[in-house]
């Protein structure tokens, strides 16, 4: 299927279902022209390889045969295919498919791989497998241009809500520089050794699930009406939460379940300026939101009911939503759009593509100011120190 197929699809989808993508030091990409191998952390199942996609200006990609397979998943899977010992396929190709992936690094290309194997939402990596190593290494052992080797982190607000924020982290190049007279299997431990050290500077890798959760909720926090980047709040935060933040933190959670407050990603939020203003501002966007959603509801409703009833785990709900929603959308805003040109209802087909497109730019900032609305009426006691506890958290993060 052509590059061109992929780079305005997968563009499609993640401007569709993504409110925003952001890449974390972009200076640290190669120059065009350049061989370059990524290493990703997988997170979000095979939605990590759709935003990789966009922000890296379209590697190719190492994947499972398993993702080929039919014509459907062919519209969202493309690359070198190998196949996986879970996968059941023939894996006497392989020897082929990783000497394809040499030569096109030879060629100036870009080699994407997922050194895990497969994706997990859980508080740290998983185990590194040995085949990116490896594969550097048969690249080096032949001439070619130098190869540059980059680690590669991706950090969701929210990996299974729809309009959900996404940073994208580039990490320092892994050297492949190695001290003369050790021995193959010695430089490759050090290059594994290597590898992991690259990726957990651009991963988060806590002790267990409720302190991940603790740490994303309060990394979430730190980014409203501020700046600051979710991943770096992160960062800071897998190293410890600060007293001074738990003990706040610790006072506040009872006060929310007693009240009742209403939570947006883990945070119970509350106006930070007059309430009427967030009032005004929800009842003149919501309607917008309601609009989009009711022109286009069997897609939503499609994408919402996959979400629900067909993943086996968190790390594959946004994956369902996008392979059932997106399609049906698609045919869905074509569809419209004919009918009402062939009517000539000009007025009408420019109302709703003006309508879908504000209401997918409005839905998140709606979500967060029915919460911030809601809880301000409900609470108006508690804002001053839920917001006297997000200076805390402010405070006690670096700049």
């Amino acid at each position: 299927m052509p590059e061109l197929w992929y780079r305005y699809f997968f563009r499609l989808i993640t401007r569709v279902y993504f409110a925003r993508l952001t890449l974390l030091y972009p200076e640290r990409r190669p120059q065009n022209g350049q061989p370059i191998f990524y290493l990703g952390l997988h997170r979000n199942g095979a939605v990590d390889g759709l935003i990789y996609h966009q922000l890296l200006k379209a590697p190719t990609f190492l994947i499972s045969t398993q993702l080929t397979r039919s014509w459907f998943a062919r519209l969202f899977f493309h690359g070198i295919a190998v196949a996986r010992a879970k996968d059941g396929g023939d894996r006497q190709e392989n020897k082929a498919a990783l000497g394809h992936c040499v030569e096109h690094l030879r060629t100036g290309g870009a080699l994407f791989v997922f050194p895990e194997g497969t994706s997990s939402l859980g508080p740290r990596h998983l185990p590194f497998k040995s085949g990116a190593a490896w594969l550097i290494f048969d690249y080096l052992e032949t001439p070619g241009p130098p190869l540059q080797v980059i680690p590669v982190g991706i950090h969701y607000e929210c990996p299974w809500a729809f309009r959900s924020k996404v940073e994208v982290i580039l990490g320092k190049p892994i050297s492949t520089e190695f001290a003369p007279g050790g021995t193959r299997l010695a430089r490759l431990k050090e290059l594994k050794r290597r590898i992991e050290c690259g990726l957990e500077e651009v991963g988060i890798n806590v002790e267990s699930a409720e302190q991940q959760d603790k740490i994303q909720r309060l990394a979430y926090a730190a980014t409203l009406a501020t700046p600051r980047s979710y991943f770096r709040s992160l960062k800071f935060l897998e190293r410890g939460v600060p007293k001074a933040i738990e003990e706040a933190q610790t006072s506040l959670g009872a006060e929310g379940a007693e009240n009742r407050l209403l939570f947006h990603q883990g945070v119970p939020l509350v106006p930070m300026s007059p309430i009427w203003i967030y009032a005004l501002a929800l009842v003149a966007s919501a309607p917008i939101v309601a609009a989009a959603l009711l022109l286009n509801l069997p897609p939503f409703l499609a994408g919402w009911f996959a979400g629900r009833k067909f993943p086996d785990d968190r790390n594959v709900i946004s994956l369902w939503r996008i392979l059932v929603g997106i399609p049906l959308f698609v045919l869905w805003f074509a569809a419209v759009c004919l009918v009402l040109l062939l009517q000539g209802k000009l007025l009408w087909l420019g109302l709703y593509v003006v309508g879908t497109w504000l209401g997918l730019q409005l839905y998140y900032r709606v979500k967060k100011l029915a919460v911030a609305v809601h809880n301000g009426i409900r609470c108006p006691q508690l804002k001053p120190r839920l917001l006297a506890f997000r200076q805390t958290v402010l405070s006690a993060l670096p700049e």
